[in-house]
Order: C-alpha cells, then structure tokens, then sequence
C-alpha cells in the first residue's frame, strides 16, 4: 500500500530502476517511471521510507557514503535525495534552462576532492537533441564526450569498492552502437584508450583488404614501434579490464597483418596473428588531395561552446568525398612498402621512414587510353593534388603519387618492392610503373569495340541485367550440348622503345589435357565483347620465369582481363642498388637510362571462352607457385633476373570464372584444364595457392589451388600441376554475396570474409595452421 500523498495516479508505471545499498544488500531502492522511489527492506519486507518527484524517473545511484542518492529524469533533471528526509535536497538542469532529452543512466562516484557525476543523455532538445552525449563531471571539470553512434550502456570502473569511504573513479567503459570506448579519468584531459580488441573495423565502411603473412621481422619491428609511437593523444594506462585463462599451447611466433581500405581513404593494418583482430597502424591518403573538409577544425569549434563538445570514438561514417574510397590495396612484406588504389584512378606508394620530413609531392599521370581519340569519359574528375609542401612525420610516408587517366576505379594493383615496380590495372587498361625512377615503363589500353559500360566508370543496372539473362539463357541452351573443343590462341609480339605492339607471329595452341569430366559436361559458349567492361582488368602478376626461352629466367609482368585476355612482358630489371641513379648510355642502339627499366618482349594470351581472368600463377618443376618476392625467391639477388636454370620446368595456371588452365613455358603450350563452370554451372570468385604441411612431420608439405564460388564453396585441387580435385566444402552461404566478394583467401589455407559491415569470419583448411581461442573465463 501506498500513502495518499505519495500516490501518482491509477499506476506506478514500469519499474525504472533497482539499486542495492552499498552496505546493506538488504535495502533497495526501486524507481518507478511515474517519479516514485521507494526504499524496500528485504528483511522486514516492507518499505521504510517513500520519496516522490513530479518527474517522470529514468535512473538512480547511491553516493557511497549511503546516506545519500541520486535521480534522473525525463527532462533533463537531477535531483538529489537524503535518506530521512522525503523531500528533494537538490534540483539542477546540467544543460537548461531551455528543454532538455531524457538522461537516461547516471552514476554517483565519490573522490577525495570533488565527487563525479556520469550520466547519458541530457541534450538541449532544440540545438542538440539528435546528439549521442555523455557527460562527466568533476568539480570545475565538466567535458561532454560527443559519439558518433547511440549509446547503448556504460559503467565505472573506481578503485575503491562501493562502499569505501573514497570510490576514486579511474576508468569510464562506454558501449555505444558501434564500437567500445574506454575514458581515462585519471589523466589529464581525460584522454581514451586504445582498445587491445573489439576496435570498430567499420570506422569507416570497409571497401577492400589484403592479406600480409609472414612479415618481415624488421619491418614488423617498425610497425609496431609506430603504432606504439602514434599513440600521442591516448591514454598511457593499461587496459582497465582483465580476466580470464589462456589455455592455447604456445605455438610459432607468425607475423600476419590485414590490410583494410576504407571509404574516407584510409588503410589500416590489423595484427592478425592470434585470436584478437587488434589495430597497428591508420594511414590517411587524403591529406595529399584537396578535399571540402581542408581548413577545417572540428576541435577548436567547440573550444568556447557550451555544452563543452569533445568528439570520441573512431566510428564516422561519412566521407568528404566519395572519390577517396579505397579500392585496392597491396604490401610488400620484406620492406614495408604500401600502395593503395583509390576510385577515381589515383595511386599513393607509402615507404616505411623513421625520420620525419617535408616535401613537395608531384603527381605522375598515366594515360592508360594511349592517347585513343574514339572514347569519351562520362563519370567523375580526378582528386586534385595539393601544390604544397606537406610535412611527413616518422613513419609511413607517400612516396609517389600516380593518376591513371581516364580516372576510373582501380580494379588491380600489385607490387614487388625489389623490382620498384607497380602494376595497376583499371576499366580501361594497365601500366607498369617504376617507382623507384618515377616514371612510366609501359602502358596498355585493353578496351574493346563497343565497350560503352567503361565510360561512365561504374556499371550499368540495366546492362548487368542483361548480361546476367543472356549468360543464364547461355548455360541453359549449353546444358544440352558436347564438350569444349575450343581453341587458345597465342598472339606473340615485341615491344619497341615507344612500347608499341608489332605483331610478327601468330600460333594456335590446342587446348588437349586432361579434363575432369568427358560426359556430362554442359557447352559453356564464348562470352560476348557485348557484354560490357571487358576491357577491365581484373589481375597483374610479377614473377622471374621463362617467356622468351627454356635457359634463362627473366623478370616477368603479367596482366588479366575481363575478356579473357592475359598480357605478359619479359622485362630487364637492372641492380636495384643503382636503381635511383640516372646515367644515359646507348642501349640497342638507342639512348636510354641505364638504370631504367626496358621491356624485351611480349605475348598476348586469348582465352576463347573470353571469361574474366581471375588469377595468373607461376608454379616451378616441383608445383610450388614461383614466389613474386624476389628475395625470398632468389635469395636477395641484386638484379631481378634469376640467372641460368636449365633444370627448371615452369607451368603457366590461368585461373578464368569457369576454368582453370595450365600451360607450359616458355611456349605457353596448353598442358591440361579443369572446367568447372561444364560441370555444375558454378563460377570461381577467389583463387589462391596454399601450403598444407603434414600435422605429424612439418618437414612435408604439399601445395593446392584453393578456390572460392559464387555458390560459397571451397574448392581444394591438389597435385599441381595435375589439378586434381580433392575437396569441396560448403563455406560460405550463397545468399552472402557480400561475404563471398570480400573473402581473403591465404597461402597457409585460412580465409576470413565479412559476416557483417563490422565483423570478420575465419577459416582454415589446414589441420595445422588453425587459430582459435581456447581459454576459461
């Protein structure tokens, strides 16, 4: 029962909250939502005292002295409470007079000097109702922390338990919508922590990744000094919140990194080599462009306002401007060296330095239409380059700037930093670039008549209609037919100093081998040039093998299109110790930089079928993929050819959406296929070649093509290069096709995808390379 003078109507309404004294659990106060808080005494099961506000309540906390507590209301009100006495101590608006939002959670936290009071909540409703606030104050000290997402709860933690004389709070743990934020209150300025796991992946939408293993040790020392050192603004306290068993067996110390574009133009790296997903290192390309946001300083907006803003968290979804986004991302993993591909064509090298320096950056252009007069480019501009001298501090430094033009997406990048070559690939066509000279070694244009998708820079819905409907109505009439007895052909071609094409022979290879499947098998037909942006190249490779003969191995660059085209160019790569040295010298009798990069020759592969070419691989005699880091492959040579290796016997692996092909160098001589598009109508997403030692000799270890569908299955072919198949196993699920576009598939048989915008999956396929937690909490 409850007095008359206490009463708030026909009901209580809903229970608010229940708060147990600090040193008598059986004391309780119980908030009603109608502005009642009754104190409840489990023991004599009655209620010792009433206490009644014309406020409708959102919470309550006690002041560890236990003779006082706290409220807070819809309104924005607090209001403070004595135990023997039923009326109001104190009543304040933190942030009136004007209307105010609900504060919906409060604490009371008692100090020596002055006590804190943390709430949620509690905005001006006109100016700043749609904000996601915190307040904490302490004294004269009054910071209200600004987030980017709604909060969901928090908690404090003190030093003191509850019911010491002194709580002293220490640290303020805040769940928001989207990522985990921990407050050092301890500090000056009160500065957050950098979470050692649950950081927001997400701060920005995630566009692309790449996978790094095993990293250099020394580079992987820089990186972790960096990310040590780039910790200025953040708290140097431990992670408050510990706990719980690690019961994983000590295991090879690896070194992976994930790489992560994001759509504000940032790449960040990610240590990967355990359990947790934990942040090394964010790398900003937008400070070389010239962006609406320039001038702007969002901390000293703020500085003289009130309520006293202070953005925190890492979560802001919104970009300055679209053309930032990441598309393609690559690392070097025995320098350090980054590229990262942008969506209107722009290309930023970023060296590891540990000195700090200023710089005038100059952006080098590439046409990669080579000068074509019969297309016009209908979608965005380029990013603008600032004519400034920047100022790099320690630590990943741009390099290079490199505009493609036409300033289309970056469709593929690759880089091998012993070479100080760059391969990018767009809609239109790719370029090899020499970073290390700043310039250009050759450039070619792969669009084809008719090709009117690649002029807007993005894809058409009603052409992707189209296309998905005449390959549907494809198989369909296929499934009836016979096998495949097309024909591969071999355009063979050298390259002049001007890097022009001259056709001076032409062979047909049959594409005889082994075949999975002689019954069965549905007619898959050669795709259109119709079909639209088959001139986009979806792949570049570098690798030291044979092209021009079966005694000498040369650097190689290798191309793959949309259209079923591949691309590869023997080149000479000179002592990379006098790369950046200019000395011009007569050259088959024409004047060129020595230490410059010439292409010898060139070949041009057709795949008949014309299906998009998604991996291109080297495997040597044994069936190992030829490893495009030099020096791990060639033992750190100084030059980039192999040298003589007569013994040596490379195959050639061309994996397309429906078939996987294997021929043999230097003829580039169809040896054998598996067509798995024939078989069950399936398409390869995903290729990579990986390692699988046994699990009870490490000694032995056998290499596969490992390949992901556009049905979510994994694919295992072993006995390379036999291409037989060994496994399939069901992954990831057919409705995902995000999740199956943003797998990452590594050479130690893992893989992790996206299940969510803010959360990665991982996988193996190997007994022995497996990471999972194994702990008691």
């Amino acid at each position: 029962s409850i007095p008359d003078n206490y009463k708030t109507g026909k009901a209580l309404g809903p229970v608010e909250a229940i708060v147990e004294h600090p040193n008598n659990p059986s004391l309780i106060l119980i908030g009603y939502s109608r502005g009642l808080v009754a104190l409840w005494n489990d023991s004599t099961q009655s209620v010792e005292k009433y206490y009644l506000c014309d406020k409708a309540l959102e919470s309550v906390s006690w002041h560890s002295n236990c003779q006082e507590f706290i409220s807070a209301h819809n309104d924005g009100y607090l209001c403070t409470w004595r135990l023997e006495s039923s009326s109001q101590h104190t009543s304040y608006t933190p942030y009136g007079p004007f209307p105010c939002k609900a504060i919906t959670k409060i604490h009371w936290k008692s100090s020596r000097t002055e006590p804190y009071v943390v709430f949620s909540g509690g905005m001006p409703r006109a100016n700043y109702g749609d904000r996601h606030c915190m307040t904490v104050m302490n004294g004269s000290k009054h910071v209200t922390f600004d987030f980017t997402s709604r909060v969901i709860d928090f908690f404090v933690i003190c030093k003191n338990a509850i019911n010491a004389e002194w709580e002293e709070p220490e640290f303020l743990i805040v769940l928001a919508e989207e990522e985990l934020i921990a407050i050092d209150l301890t500090q000056e300025g009160w500065p957050t922590l950098t979470p050692p796991y649950l950081a927001s992946p997400h701060a920005s939408a995630i566009t692309c990744s790449f996978h790094v293993e095993d990293v250099d040790e020394k580079v992987w020392q820089k990186i972790s000094g960096l990310a040590k050192e780039g910790k200025t603004n953040k708290s140097t306290s431990a992670w408050p919140i510990t706990g719980g068993q690690n019961l994983s067996p000590k295991s090879v110390v690896t070194r992976n990194v994930l790489l992560t574009g994001h759509e504000d133009g940032t790449v960040k790296l990610w240590n990967i080599s355990s359990v947790s997903m934990s942040p090394l290192l964010k790398i900003q390309t937008s400070t070389v462009f010239v962006t609406d946001s320039d001038g702007a300083n969002d901390g000293d907006a703020f500085e003289d306002q009130f309520p006293p803003f202070r953005k925190v968290g890492e979560f802001d979804p919104y970009s300055d401007d679209p053309r930032l986004a990441i598309r393609k991302v690559a690392m070097c993993s025995t320098t350090g060296t980054l590229v990262a591909g942008g969506t209107a064509g722009q290309v930023v090298v970023f060296v590891l330095s540990s000195e700090s320096i200023e710089s005038f950056i100059t952006s080098s252009a590439i046409d990669v239409l080579e000068g074509r007069q019969d297309f016009t480019w209908k979608g965005h501009d380029k990013l603008d380059t600032k004519d400034d001298h920047i100022l790099m501090k320690p630590g990943y430094q741009v390099n290079n700037i490199i505009q493609c033009q036409p300033p289309a997406s970056v469709t593929s990048i690759n880089i091998h930093a012993n070479w100080g070559l760059l391969g990018i690939g767009t809609g239109h066509g790719f370029a090899l670039f020499d970073y290390l000279q700043n310039k250009t070694v050759l450039c070619r244009c792969t669009l084809e008549a008719g090709d009117h998708s690649a002029m807007e820079g993005n894809f058409s819905r009603v052409k992707s209609f189209k296309m998905s409907l005449r390959q549907s109505m494809r198989r369909l009439r296929g499934s009836f037919g016979g096998g495949d007895t097309r024909e591969i052909t071999c355009h063979r071609f050298k390259l002049q100093e001007a890097n022009k094409a001259l056709v001076d022979e032409e062979e047909t290879a049959s594409a005889s081998g082994w075949s999975p499947a002689a019954t069965g098998q549905r007619r898959v037909e050669a795709r259109s040039s119709e079909d639209g942006m088959t001139g986009m190249v979806r792949c570049t490779y570098f690798a030291s093998t044979f092209v021009r003969d079966s005694i000498s191995a040369t650097p190689t660059f290798w191309a793959g299109t949309n259209s079923g085209g591949v691309y590869v160019f023997a080149l000479h790569v000179p002592d990379y110790n006098h790369r950046q040295d200019h000395e011009r010298k007569l050259y088959g009798g024409v004047l060129q930089e020595t230490f410059s990069i010439p292409c010898i020759s060139g070949k041009h592969i057709q795949l008949m079928h014309r299906a998009p070419v998604v991996d291109i691989t080297v495997l040597d005699n044994l069936g190992v993929p030829v490893s495009t880091n030099a020096a791990k492959h060639d033992g750190k040579a100084n030059n980039g050819n192999a040298g003589h290796a007569t013994s040596q016997h490379h195959s050639l692996v061309i994996s397309s959406e429906e078939q996987v092909k294997v021929f043999a160098l230097p003829k580039i001589s169809a040896k054998r296929k598996f067509k798995l598009t024939a078989v069950d109508g399936s398409l390869i997403r995903k290729v990579a070649f990986a390692k699988f030692p046994a699990a009870k000799n490490n000694d032995y270890m056998e290499h596969a093509l490992v390949s992901l569908t556009n049905i979510g299955e994994m694919l295992v072919l072993g006995q390379l290069p036999l291409l037989r198949p060994q496994e399939t196993y069901s992954c990831i699920s057919r409705e995902d096709p995000h999740g199956i576009s943003s797998c990452l598939l590594t050479a130690s048989g893992q893989g992790m995808y996206l299940i969510s915008p803010s959360e990665y999956e991982r996988f193996t396929l190997s007994t022995v390379s497996s990471i999972e937690p194994v702990c008691r909490v």
